[in-house]
């Protein structure tokens, strides 16, 4: 009984403590976890396919299913972690724990998987990469899942959200940035740099070792939060039982369906296209090494246009709205460039090809931030409306049902891309003989066609699905309303008045 009552009492000072802002000092300590994510995003989306084919000699398509089967096993493991951290009842809260034990496994994985020894070949290399491939994604998702949920729960505030989404998405744009200057600014910066196999291992651990930092500063910045942060209830149900119950929730849950949907279809096109970025810009495009830097470059300076642009819109437009025009513009920035190089009514030399890659990338970038800021705090918005439907708070559940979707199209993605170069006939194991290689011109026309076009398409179908998306600013305010109303009324003995309640707020450590 005891017990009970310190946890409501517990649960009444954390919601005083959510109605403060948070400062600014949080939110930059806080975002800066998602720099590690980004820097991953730069090697796994850029680097990747490229390394292991062009460098490693592997097929496109025995490539795409190491991505492919790793992702899969994140997928599939996601959920789980996202249920154990909504669970987890310690000193350290729900999110904690989680976030320290994936941070260096994590790490070290990114940091061997670009390390493969040169005499590794056939089976033996396929399952060193997939062994590394698995143990980065898995022990990510340890570290990203609960991280991603504090940021949905550390304010109930709709504005401070999106504030917060925008401060995590614009570090994580800073990680792609640190990861691509990092490759090809330094270690690949030579004109043979991206064929060196030499220069991926430092690329590599001197990324863990900034990782490693980022997610040290978010794990104490989360530490600093923990008496805000939402604390998990007792829940007397076998593990396995809850899960299924909880997946039949989320089932049930109209809006996080629709998330779904768009975040499904969004990332098969931005990961098939991602991962043929380097292919295009070097053979399609003939840039080198500095140009591709730029080229790659301005698609993450986007974003730091996007973030203030997306605070702006947000308080005059719906986050639906605001991500809807976001997506059909990536999928317009994607396919034309392509387009009007093949069948345009002048030549494109690779000087001019660059400065018009520079510029559409500063365009993606920003439309990727807009719609990434509108569509994550959509994503924390229904998180609470989840808690009006069915009374409990999943975030973690919640937040790895969507990263499911996001890994199983990327897997599906990658896939894709291997294969695609596979079917183009796209010489692999370039780095063997680049000086003599030839590539026929209409193999260079389909890697085009599947770099820019393809992927485009995909990316225009995902926003049909938000289409059907009705959670409003307004219906969020009265959500948000009730959820207060019904504290109060299953707890009336504990809860505070409106000055002890504003006393404790004051008292409690402000992030």
């Amino acid at each position: 009984m005891a017990d009970n009552i310190s946890s409501r009492s517990d649960d009444q000072a954390a919601q005083a403590a959510r109605r403060l802002p948070l400062t600014r000092g949080f939110k930059a300590a806080y975002g800066s976890g998602a720099l590690a994510d980004g820097i991953v995003t730069a090697g796994f989306g850029f680097f990747l396919l490229f390394y292991l084919t062009a460098v490693c000699g592997m097929s496109g398509t025995a490539a795409g299913t190491a991505k492919m089967i790793a992702l899969l096993v994140d997928a599939v493991a996601d959920p789980t972690i996202g249920l154990a951290s909504d669970r987890m009842r310690s000193r350290y809260g729900r999110r904690l724990p989680f976030m320290i034990g994936g941070l260096l496994p994590f790490a070290a994985a990114f940091g061997l998987l670009f390390s493969m020894p040169a005499a590794l070949t056939g089976g033996a290399q396929f399952l060193y990469v997939m062994v590394c491939l698995i143990v980065l994604r898995v022990a990510l998702s340890f570290f990203v899942l609960p991280f991603t949920a504090v940021g949905a729960e550390v304010t109930d505030d709709y504005r401070e959200r999106a504030s917060i989404v925008s401060y995590r998405l614009s570090f994580s744009s800073a990680g792609v940035l640190c990861g691509v200057v990092l490759g090809l600014g330094i270690f690949m910066a030579r004109p043979s740099g991206l064929l060196d196999r030499h220069q991926y291992m430092p690329y590599a651990w001197a990324s863990a070792a900034i990782m490693m930092a980022a997610g040290l500063i978010a794990i104490a910045a989360v530490r600093r939060a923990l008496p805000r942060l939402h604390i998990a209830k007792r829940d007397e149900t076998r593990f396995f039982t809850g899960f299924m119950q909880e997946l039949m929730e989320l089932g049930r849950n109209r809006s996080f369906l629709l998330l779904f949907g768009t975040v499904l279809i969004y990332f098969l096109a931005y990961t098939t296209w991602t991962s043929l970025a380097l292919h295009a810009a070097r053979y399609f495009w003939k840039l080198d090494t500095f140009a591709i830097q730029w080229v790659v470059l301005s698609a993450t300076f986007g974003p730091l246009l996007g973030a203030p642009i997306s605070s702006i819109a947000l308080r005059h437009i719906e986050k639906r709205t605001l991500s809807i025009g976001a997506f059909l513009a990536i999928a317009l920035l994607q396919m034309w460039p392509p387009l009007l190089y093949l069948y345009g009514p002048f030549t494109i030399t690779p000087d001019i090809a660059a400065i018009m890659l520079v510029i559409n990338g500063l365009l993606v970038g920003t439309a990727i931030m807009v719609g990434g800021v509108g569509f994550q705090s959509m994503l924390a918005d229904t998180a609470d409306e989840h808690e009006y439907l069915f009374g409990v708070r999943r975030e973690g559940l919640f937040f790895s049902g969507l990263t499911l979707a996001y890994k199983g199209s990327a897997a599906l993605g990658g896939l894709i891309a291997g294969v695609a170069l596979d079917l183009i006939h796209f010489p692999s194991d370039i780095a063997s003989g680049e000086s003599t290689l030839v590539i026929p011109a209409e193999v260079l026309e389909k890697l085009g066609l599947v770099a820019g076009p393809l992927p485009a398409a995909f990316a225009a179908l995902a926003p049909l699905f938000l289409l059907g998306y009705h959670l409003t600013r307004k219906r969020h305010a009265d959500i948000i309303a009730e959820l207060a109303r019904r504290n109060k009324a299953e707890h009336p003995s504990t809860a505070p008045s409106d000055s002890h309640d504003k006393h404790r707020a004051a008292t409690r450590p402000r992030p």
